[in-house]
């Protein structure tokens, strides 16, 4: 295998919803290139075991034995230290995390609280902006009618039958 062999390639790749690695251009990335793309903070916390014949893994992985009770996924959390009865100045670190924890939280909630009121208060004007809007209309409406009405009246003249007809249908459309 001599460098006459090796290329140079533009390979793209993405991460999708589950932080799985997607491959683009149908290059096949190993499990070690996929380990580095994901960084640092994906890597199991457990510490890389002792470095053995690695040529003889390269060469056979299907003849690996594992050890009873292991398995190939890193444990999802370290195991929990029962409490000790003495302090020690991780509790003091731990207690100063936890305080500016429910600071921040404080923080966040007076935050979350004022920008609710700040919505609340733009709907509110929004809803009197509408409400405004919608008594001038019928205000317009109700003036409208009275002119129409008025003008009727002077073109066809008094006519008692029809007069109550139309004060009655005013009163309908008006809402009085």
């Amino acid at each position: 295998m001599g460098s006459g062999e090796s290329t140079t390639r533009k390979v793209s790749f993405g991460v999708d919803d589950e932080d799985r690695v997607r491959i683009l251009r149908g290059v096949k990335l190993t499990e070690d290139v996929l380990q580095r793309m994901r960084g640092v903070a994906n890597i199991a916390p457990n510490p890389p075991s002792p470095p053995t014949t690695t040529a003889s893994k390269q060469q056979d992985p299907a003849s690996e034995v594992k050890e009873p009770g292991t398995s190939s996924r890193p444990s999802p959390l370290p195991p929990v230290q029962p409490a000790s009865s003495t302090k020690t100045p991780h509790t003091a670190d731990s207690r100063g995390e936890q305080m500016r924890y429910n600071q921040q939280q404080q923080i966040l909630a007076e935050e979350l609280a004022k920008v609710a009121r700040q919505e609340r208060e733009a709907a509110r004007e929004e809803m009197n902006k509408v409400l405004r809007a919608e008594r001038l209309l019928a205000y317009h409406e109700n003036k409208k009618t009275q002119q129409l009405v008025r003008s009727w009246q002077v073109h066809n003249g008094p006519k008692p039958c029809l007069k109550s007809h139309f004060l009655v249908l005013h009163r309908l459309v008006v809402g009085q």
